[in-house]
Formats: structure tokens, sequence, C-alpha cells
């Protein structure tokens, strides 16, 4: 008899999905000023692309690589249950079609378009973008894609039910914020759009 793994979740994902839980984690069991050297220069700040130039070049290095690592950073508990519930579900597929390689180019694309896009939206703003929401909208873009592909009906019907309801969700966020989810925040509904149009771009099916 052939033992199963107790999670059958792909290794990337896997991990990601770990060290978004362990970040979560370290910012409300921590006191703040343990965590919030760090995790404060993870975020993406529009207003800090504005003067890029004149930044040090430590202080500029970190405002660019903060277009990847704000995607580790949650703070709102149902935040977090979402991405990753969207991440594992769709993520894994997408991990197991395109391999390692490819999936992290894939997560990596999205996870920069969804924040130059929301940076481009916002620009000069002080706001904070966090979260893991471009690099999933790009999944699931990947996701529709690939059932696009596959002469399966219902495979097709389930990507423009996700498309259909991507673009609605959306709108209720350009129009109403986190309010109707119960968070206390403006979502970042043009990095979503973003990450969800750099995941169709990206997300090919592989060839035979």
């Amino acid at each position: 008899m052939s033992r199963q793994p107790i999670f059958n979740v792909p290794p990337i994902t896997l991990w990601l999905s770990g060290v978004m839980i362990a970040v979560f984690a370290i910012i409300h069991l921590l006191p703040e000023a343990v965590w919030a050297p760090v995790v404060y220069r993870m975020a993406v700040v529009p207003a800090y692309f504005g003067y890029l130039g004149q930044l040090p070049p430590l202080d500029a290095l970190t405002v660019v690589a903060s277009l990847v690592f704000y995607a580790l950073i949650h703070y709102e508990p149902i935040h977090l249950i979402a991405n990753l519930g969207f991440f594992l579900a769709f993520g894994s597929v997408c991990e197991r079609h395109y391999g390692p390689r490819r999936y992290t180019v894939l997560l990596l694309a999205t996870t920069v378009v969804a924040a130059l896009v929301q940076i481009a939206a916002s620009w000069g703003a002080e706001t904070t973008l966090i979260g893991a929401s471009g690099a999933v909208s790009g999944c699931i873009a990947a996701f529709c894609r690939l059932a696009l592909a596959r002469h399966d009906p219902a495979g097709r019907r389930l990507a423009l039910n996700l498309i259909g309801f991507t673009i609605i969700a959306n709108a209720l966020f350009a129009l109403m914020g986190g309010g109707f989810m119960g968070v206390d925040a403006q979502i970042a509904w043009q990095a979503h759009i973003g990450g969800f149009l750099a995941g169709l771009l990206l997300g090919a099916p592989r060839r035979a």
C-alpha cells in the first residue's frame, strides 16, 4: 500500500503558504518593535517610487525588492484566509501543470506586475500595498486559460464563471472598498486586475 502525503499540495505552493502564515504569526504574536523594521520595508508604498533615484543605494534596493516581498504580508485574518484558500486551490493546479521553474516565473511576474499597476494607479500616495492577491489573481487567470484550452465544457464554464466573478468582485472593491467583506481598509483592486491580466498572458498551456 503506497503512502499518500497528508497535504497533497506541491512544494512551492506549500512553502510559500507556510511563509505567509509565519509572517502573519510574527506580526500578531511578537511586539511591533521586533517585526516592524523589517515588515514595513517589505510593503509597497507608491510614494517611495517617485523619488527612487534620490535614495541611497541600499534604501533604493529595499524599495525595489518590496515589489516581491509585499506579497508575503497579511494583517487582517480574512485577508490571509481568502488569499491562502485561493492560492492553495489554483496555485497547486498551476504548479503541477507548469512545473516549478515556469510556475516560479508566473508567481514573480504576476506579483511584480500587480504592484506596478497599483503604483501607477496610486502614484505619489502614502498608502501601503500588502498581500498575495496579485499573484493569486494571476494563478486564477492562468487556471482559466488552461481550462478554456481544453475540450471540457464543464471546465470552460468554470473558467468563464471565474472570469465573471473576478470582474464583479473587483468592481465592488472599486465602489465599496473592503466594506462589503468586513475589512476596514481599501482594497487594491487595480493590483488584482494587473495580476489577472499578467496571468492570462503568461498562462499559455505547455506543449505536449
